[in-house]
């Protein structure tokens, strides 16, 4: 197991969120976006559409987590 891929499985652990998986659609703070990669002990999505940028966040900031099929499988948005 890389640094990198421990690093996500103790985010996972630690936050108690056993479906997180690198690739994951996620809607952040009103942005749709995949899981990229980590930051310290945050989540770097990837903004897809036309903004096309990157951004860090704590797991559970202002974020619906979605499966495959688009169906929201864990939301901590405040106002949904």
């Amino acid at each position: 197991m890389t640094a990198r891929e421990y690093a996500f499985e103790q985010i996972k652990k630690y936050y108690n969120m056993p479906f997180l998986k690198m690739g994951m659609t996620v809607i952040v703070n009103g942005e749709t976006g995949v899981i990229s990669g980590i930051s310290d002990m945050g989540l770097r999505v990837k903004i897809t559409g036309d903004r096309n940028y990157s951004i860090c966040f704590h797991p559970m900031w202002e974020t619906a987590y979605l499966d495959e099929e688009g169906n929201i499988i864990a939301d901590y948005r405040k106002n949904k």
